[in-house]
């Protein structure tokens, strides 16, 4: 009750916070002021109290709270545990609180010293309010006994909690949910600032307070983002680290809007002009975290996404939309109440100028904002006319995605070679003539590696001319100011991205390959030899490949495991970094010695029959021991098989069992022992169960079926990756140009 009285009187407050600023504005009366101060600071203490009871719930194992029993364990780590916090569509929404709470506090003090503090204040109580309002509805303090009435005695207290899915199982899960949700939160300040703007009537200066603060947004929402598709890269065995699922795109469009609110900030500080599109882009941002939110919270993915909540229910649905209808009312109601008072600040400026191209750029990266929202909207869309959701096809991004990047690409590159106001066309046909042809160069030098596709290099042209023009542009800046060298660095990181997309996604090569143990193997230009498997922690498996290549090796562990939670088999990667490329080894199943003919093997689906002699055999399902697993023992996995003989029928359940010394087969009889059924090979589908199958060796009558050994086959898929470092590299110098950036808007905002 503790925790549940908290989150209220965090509300109460909040919203008490938000009415106070606003009298304060209407009434003139300064203790309202002080009171909206004091309110906001008590609302993000009671926050604060609340994050914090419900870690002490989770890290002592209260397993009466729903929340804790659904997504903790007591044989979670550490750092694990702490991640549980947020695992849930309940502590997410906390998390996104408390992130909001602490960055209120530290904005109060911001807006009032550059005279914005009521009108700002008054809109992000309001949006820490909304947040916390889903908290209330969707309470992390519930016990178990009020979510499960009449199945759960009240005063029931689990002996342990249904544990983290082991997709979460990792280092990232500590990082990226908390770095996400920070950018989610820093995305309301901009929004709070063009509402503020609009209220005062404020039309141009008020963006020199906000661009820190959408620098900082861009930055949090970015990093997070690039963190997400490290973790899908090295860890989830997605087979890459970005694959256009909604829940992704959702975050990312937001950031698109926030990196062209930046450029067209910029533009109107100089010139004045852009007012609407301005206020428009920054108000838009924020509404799309929230549509984001709803995408991924309120169920309407359905299957179309691997990222999406459970469904929440009908009142958090609601909530949700509700969310999103008033903040999308008060924001473009705002913006066309004022628009016709906004001045129309002509650009007189040259199209060969900074500022056009500026403009040109965020007018790209909104085009492609939309273009992704389409896409990811599909799901919504297609669900309100038929019975199941649809996602587009990933070709309809990348289609996209490939022309609106070169555009974007040859604008980074231009735009730092034009100058301000007007620039001549001769001077600027010689600024470009170096890099042009240092990029036609390199492009013409891929060409023997397998550039081929004239579209494919015509954005590797692109992104070198982006990349060397932004060299030449940086190095004259960092030497005469470094600390004005944030643009062009964060475009160098740009272009270092695309490239590094273009080699990993394009010109990837792929192989499935059969490792038999101990004998080399030679594949995309390495010798690989399948040593043996190995448990590690948690019932998992890594399996050890020898890697060999111009006399040197190294040994790569592929995991693979049985996951009672999600009731398949999961794959986790390992991956050789090297200069030029990544090897990227992903297991698929281990082929066993079997001791028996394979002439009556026989391979079949789930639900699929077959007749073998005077027996039908049909497989059922996978059947999973969990009582084992819950007293501490090696889980087993046995075949449900339904196998008919004349006028009788019966269920027969050969198993698999793993243990401490390797894979144990179990063979099953039928009743009268005229038939024996032993597991050869599963395979379940975690992600479409009806494409499960089993392959059996049967045995019929009293002959003894003899075979030779067999050596144990290691199924592998193994890829090339080129240049994907390339990504990773460009996503941290991309950083580390917002953050000088983040600072020189900083110091400007404090010389306002």
């Amino acid at each position: 009750m503790i925790g549940t009285w908290l989150v209220r009187l965090a509300f109460a407050s909040a919203l008490f916070s938000s009415v106070a600023f606003y009298l304060t504005l209407r009434i003139k009366k300064g203790r309202w002021a002080k009171l909206a101060r004091l309110s906001f600071r008590t609302s993000a203490l009671f926050v604060i109290a609340a994050a914090a009871l419900l870690l002490y719930l989770i890290l002592t194992h209260q397993f009466q709270y729903t929340y804790v029993w659904s997504y903790s364990s007591t044989d979670l780590s550490l750092p694990l545990l702490v991640s549980t916090f947020y695992a849930g569509q309940e502590g997410s929404f906390l998390l996104w609180a408390l992130y909001t709470a602490v960055i209120g506090v530290v904005l109060m003090n911001y807006a009032r010293k550059r005279g914005y503090e009521l009108q700002v204040m008054s809109i992000f109580a309001l949006i820490e309010s909304a947040l916390l309002l889903m908290i209330v509805v969707k309470n992390p303090f519930e016990f178990v006994w009020r979510s499960f009435p009449g199945q759960v005695s009240e005063g029931f207290i689990p002996a342990n909690g249904r544990g983290l899915n082991p997709l979460l199982q990792n280092f990232w899960m500590v990082i990226h949910p908390p770095v996400l949700f920070t950018g989610f939160a820093a995305m309301s300040v901009p929004f709070a600032f063009a509402i503020a703007g609009l209220w005062k009537r404020d039309y141009q200066t008020w963006i020199r307070t906000a661009a820190p603060w959408t620098l900082f947004a861009a930055l949090a929402l970015g990093t997070g983002i690039m963190l997400g598709g490290y973790w899908a890269y090295e860890t989830l065995g997605w087979g890459g680290y970005w694959g256009w699922d909604p829940v992704e795109n959702s975050s990312f469009i937001p950031w698109l809007f926030a990196v062209a609110a930046v450029h067209v900030m910029l533009v109107q500080r100089r010139t004045g002009s852009y007012v609407r599109s301005t206020f428009l882009i920054s108000i838009i941002g924020f509404l799309l975290v929230l549509y984001s939110t709803f995408l991924t919270r309120s169920g309407v993915l359905g299957e179309t996404s691997v990222h999406s909540f459970a469904e929440p229910g009908m009142g958090i649905y609601i909530m949700l939309a509700g969310t999103i209808a008033f903040f999308s009312a008060l924001g473009i109601g705002w913006f066309l109440l004022r628009m016709k008072e906004m001045p129309k600040v002509p650009l007189n400026r040259s199209y060969l100028s900074r500022e056009f191209a500026l403009y040109l750029g965020a007018m790209v990266l909104i085009a492609l904002a939309i273009y992704v929202l389409v896409g990811t909207s599909s799901p919504l869309i297609t669900g309100l006319v038929q019975s199941k959701p649809s996602a587009v096809d990933i070709s309809y991004y990348a289609k996209g995605s490939r022309l609106l990047g070169i555009f974007l690409a040859l604008l980074i590159g231009i735009g730092q070679l034009i100058w301000w106001q007007r620039s001549d066309p001769a001077v600027l046909l010689r600024s470009i003539a170096y890099p042009a042809v240092g990029a036609l160069i390199a492009t013409i030098g891929l060409i023997p590696f397998g550039l081929r596709d004239a579209g494919i290099a015509l954005i590797v042209f692109a992104a070198f001319f982006a990349l060397f023009a932004n060299l030449v542009v940086g190095f004259r800046i960092f030497r005469g100011n470094p600390r004005l060298a944030g643009g062009s660095i964060a475009h160098i990181g740009i272009a270092l991205m695309l490239l590094g997309f273009i080699g990993s996604s394009y010109y990837d090569t792929n192989q499935t390959i059969s490792l038999p143990q101990g004998e080399p193997v030679k594949a995309l230009g390495y010798e690989l030899t399948y040593i043996g498997y190995r448990e590690t922690e948690h019932e998992k498996y890594a399996f050890d490949i020898k890697v060999q290549k111009d006399g040197s090796d190294f040994t790569l562990s592929p995991v693979m495991y049985y996951s009672e939670y999600n009731q398949g088999l999961m794959r986790n990667p390992d991956i050789a970094i090297r200069p030029t490329h990544d090897l990227y080894i992903e297991p698929q199943s281990l082929e066993q010695p079997r001791g028996v003919n394979p002439g009556s093997d026989v391979t079949l689906k789930k639900g699929e029959s077959t007749n073998l002699g005077e027996y039908r055999v049909t497989f059922v399902d996978f059947d999973v021991d969990r009582s084992a697993m819950m007293a501490g023992g090696m889980p087993s996995v046995a075949a449900r098989l339904s196998v008919s003989h004349g006028e009788k029928e019966e269920i027969v359940k050969p198993a698999l069992k793993i243990s401490q010394s390797g894979m144990e087969r179990i063979p099953a009889r039928c009743s009268d022992g005229s038939a024996e059924f032993q597991i050869v090979t599963m395979h379940p589908d975690e992600n479409d169960p009806a494409n499960s199958t089993v392959t059996l060796n049967v045995k019929i009558g009293d002959e003894a079926t003899v075979s030779q050994p067999t050596k144990d086959v290691l199924i592998i898929e193994a890829s090339i990756k080129p240049f994907v470092g390339f990504v990773w590299l460009g996503t941290l110098v991309v950083l580390g140009g917002l953050i000088l950036s983040i600072a020189r808007r900083s110091r400007e905002a404090r010389g306002q």
